[in-house]
């Protein structure tokens, strides 16, 4: 394959490798985004994208591999033949040089951007407690929900439970695949809860022996 083959080759390959990285890193953080985003439009299925959750390191380190194949790309410098230009080939114009760096640098940044969205999104959509207020009775109450794969589910989650009243905190216990709810206590609300979670895509349930409700410290 002669030089400027070569050259051509590399040319092309370098952006299809970005976009790659691209669409690896979207992919590494639909989890949590994709979840914000149905919630927002008002649609469920919010816990179908927690099964990319699991694939998250893998498809980071697919996605480390291909911006470093666009690095390589961009940055290398064409071999010298020797006899100066007899080959006819030409060199790279530094207009285009410029262009693909700057294209390699932006999608850099997009990568980083997504890759970093779920801690993040987790501090971002972090809430303060609802303040109890006095005589006001409020209780605790443990959810199972499987499908949960990092900090920012909570944010949806926290929405759907406070579209249904009375729900005061919330917090995430991701290894033990669990909620711990703080609410003021009305017939049928962690069931309601349940359904609402349901909803989402999750999958929720209550404990088959749950511990007596208690006041929170």
């Amino acid at each position: 394959m002669s030089q400027e083959n070569q050259e051509g080759r590399a040319q092309k390959l370098a952006p299809l490798t970005l976009g790659g990285a691209l669409l690896a890193a979207i992919a590494a953080s639909s989890c949590c985004i994709g979840p914000l985003i149905l919630a927002a439009l008002g649609i469920g299925g919010a816990g179908a994208f927690a099964a990319l959750g699991a694939y998250r390191p893998f498809i980071l380190a697919v996605t480390a591999v291909l911006l470093a194949g666009g690095f390589y790309l961009t940055y290398r410098k064409p071999k010298v033949v020797d006899g100066g230009d007899a080959c006819g080939c030409e060199s790279p114009k530094p207009k285009a040089n410029r262009a693909a760096r700057l294209g390699l640098w932006t999608a850099t940044a997009l990568v980083v951007v997504f890759a970093a969205a779920p801690p993040l999104l987790a501090a971002v959509s972090h809430q303060a407690p609802i303040p109890v207020a006095t005589g006001q009775k409020v209780e605790q109450a443990v959810v199972q929900v499987e499908g949960m794969d990092c900090a920012a589910c909570a944010t949806h989650i926290r929405g759907a439970l406070g579209k249904v009243g009375g729900l005061h905190d919330l917090t995430l216990d991701l290894k033990g695949h669990a909620i711990t709810v703080t609410y003021e206590p009305a017939a049928g609300r962690l069931q309601t809860y349940v359904a609402a979670i349901n909803d989402l895509g999750y999958e929720a349930s209550l404990p088959e022996h749950p511990v007596a409700d208690r006041k929170p410290r």
